[in-house]
Parts: C-alpha cells; structure tokens; sequence
C-alpha cells in the first residue's frame, strides 16, 4: 500500500493545532444532524504502522443556513462547539462504539481479503 500524509484539524477551539501521520484512509461518510444544521463527518484511517485512526468532526451545515427561508436566530453558529474525536487503535473493533458494527466487519473483511488497494496495469 501507498501511504500518504494525512493532516488532521483536532482543534475544538480556534486555535489551529493538527495531527500528522503516514496512512490510507479505509471509511469515509457524512451525517446530516436531524434539525439539518449541523454535518458530522465520520472516517477512518490506516496507519502506516498498522493502527487504525478514528477521527469525527462536527460542524454547522452551511448549506442549510445559506437558505434564507430557514433562517432561526435562535441557533448561534457562533455558539456551536466543534465537536471533534481523534483516537487511535490497533483493533478496529473498538470503534463500534461510534460506527455501525456491520461497518466495522465489512472494513475487516476487506482488508483481511486484501481488497482496500486494487492495483491496476490500465
């Protein structure tokens, strides 16, 4: 596999700080919030030396407010707290507790079966 350099923003404030690591990224999906105001983005990394990195990060759905009809002055995105998770693991198991345990199989399946990198001579 070709690990590449991933730069992950950690900061729940505004002070920038990030985590930087050689991997390939195994999962990756975005979540609406119910209310639509917010999108939780959801993955996981393969690490060069063969842990596995979770990361979440949680911020306003600036899609949402960009339309003018759907317009609440009662939610400040000023006021929304990132919400952001970095852990890292050597099962992957151990991140059920945030993705669905049906994921978690099919991401160890593939990767036992080696199908997460296809080389191809096209």
């Amino acid at each position: 596999m070709d690990y590449e350099e991933i730069k992950l923003n950690v900061s729940n404030d505004k002070i920038s700080e990030y985590k930087v690591f050689y991997g390939i990224k195994l999962y990756s999906d975005v979540f609406t919030s119910e209310d639509k105001k917010t999108l939780t983005s959801k993955r996981i990394y393969s690490t060069k030396k063969k842990n596995y990195v979770y990361y979440e990060r949680t911020d306003v759905n600036w899609n949402y407010w960009s339309d003018k009809r759907k317009y609440d002055s009662n939610f400040d995105t000023n006021e929304m707290k990132r919400n952001i998770v970095f852990e890292v693991s050597q099962d992957l198991n151990s991140f059920s507790k945030y993705l669905d345990e049906k994921i978690i199989k099919k991401l160890i399946l593939k990767e036992k079966n080696g199908e997460i990198v296809e080389r191809l001579d096209i």
